[in-house]
């Protein structure tokens, strides 16, 4: 369990609990209340001090002056507040404006102007992101593990220039794991506190190829990419999935559905690891697009061309190549609102549905819900019937073609 200093600001005789504080700058931010792990002498001799020397009484509760700091166990950092707090022991010599926020985050990366401002839309902060990073990162941090990372930079939020980072920088910390390909030395995000460093930095976009460092040129998945021609047109890319989603559903295939976090909508389709390669699986996304579009050529297009598509959905399947990036689930967007490129429910795919609509606090209250769309991704990989569709694909094109 995760452990930090905080001191102790009240105590509340009706629960017989002592509240914590930590410090943001100079501001004093309470973080929860404890009573477990306090031996009997302990609890006796604390309160006595908290009576003699309370500053205010309230209600049930008795104010103190900072001062008194404790070290304390807790199971893990949410929402503001700690979870499962356990008495460790008495911080004798320390100093109460050392018990700061940024230890219950990470305690390898030093934060830097926690209070900075993010996007213009909204009142994030640093420290808000940062803690976004750090209560997503179990569901984050699988699509990331052992993928060759492009990150968007955006040293000053939204309110400055932002730039690609794919080169690891000099100074990156000795935990960041990395990967050589084609003269580029990539970081691999594969741990919490990569992850919490490129936040601090403020890496906005995980931008993920479709294979692993270990899939020997071949993709873990196919993914459809639904581009409308702008955020107004989103409606398009809802029909676009739906109509994709039944197609998927006649040929059994398991599909997984994520909003892409600006204005399109992205369709997963999990493979087993270094089985296809991307020129079978070109096969297969050739076919869909080719199918929908004959379905419906007023809306759907594959022309790459913007000034051509005449206001029609992009189905976006040429993107799906080695090398090529896409956003990672659980990735916040370098747009005004700081949304999330979001994984959802395929129930969920309604009329009414929208980007605006998942910002980081949102997402993360989906996933203390239960609400976690892709947690059978990686087992889908396995049950797959991708080999039969694609046989009977080949057979078909060998002999007349998709056009």
């Amino acid at each position: 369990m995760p452990k930090a200093a905080f001191f102790i600001h009240y105590y509340h005789k009706k629960s017989d609990t002592f509240g914590v504080s930590v410090c943001l700058n100079k501001e004093i931010i309470t973080v929860g209340r404890f009573k477990k792990g306090l031996k009997e002498d302990e609890k006796i001799a604390l309160l006595g001090i908290i009576k003699e020397h309370y500053k205010k009484e309230e209600d049930d509760f008795y104010y103190m002056d900072p001062g008194i700091c404790v070290e304390l166990h807790f199971s893990s950092f949410v929402h503001d507040e700690i979870i499962n707090p356990t008495f460790s022991k008495f911080l004798y010599k320390h100093n109460w404006r050392d018990c700061k926020l940024e230890q219950l985050i990470t305690d390898r990366t030093t934060i830097t102007h926690p209070d900075k401002p993010l996007f213009p839309d909204t009142n994030i902060t640093k420290l808000n992101y940062l803690l976004y990073l750090k209560e997503v990162s179990p569901y984050f941090l699988p699509f990331l593990h052992n993928r060759l990372l492009t990150t968007i930079r955006f040293p000053h939020g939204l309110f400055g220039e932002s730039f690609y980072q794919k080169q690891c920088p000099d100074y990156a910390p000795s935990f960041v794991e990395t990967y050589v390909k084609e003269d580029i030395e990539y970081i691999l995000c594969n741990n919490q506190e990569t992850l919490m460093w490129l936040g601090n930095q403020l890496a906005f976009e995980y931008h993920i190829p479709f294979e692993t460092i270990h899939s020997n040129g071949m993709p873990s998945e196919i993914v459809f990419d639904l581009d409308p021609p702008s955020n107004d047109h989103f409606h398009m890319a809802i029909e676009a999935a739906k109509v994709l989603h039944e197609i998927l559903n006649r040929l059994q295939l398991q599909a997984f559905l994520k909003i892409s976090g600006n204005k399109g909508i992205q369709i997963y389709l999990p493979l087993p690891e270094k089985t296809f390669s991307y020129d079978e699986v070109r096969i297969f996304t050739e076919f869909i697009a080719h199918f929908m579009i004959e379905k419906n050529p007023e809306q759907f297009t594959i022309e790459r061309l913007k000034k051509n598509r005449n206001n029609r959905l992009y189905i976006d399947y040429i993107q799906h190549s080695e090398g090529k990036t896409i956003i990672a689930p659980y990735s916040i967007r370098g747009n005004r609102g700081g949304y999330v490129a979001c994984p959802i429910e395929w129930k969920e795919l309604t009329n009414t549905l929208h980007p605006s609509q998942f910002p980081m606090k949102t997402v993360l209250e989906r996933l203390e819900k239960g609400i976690n769309p892709f947690s059978t991704y990686f087992e889908a990989k396995k049950r797959q019937p991708f080999r039969q569709v694609l046989d009977i694909l080949t057979q078909i094109k060998n002999k007349q073609g998709f056009l």
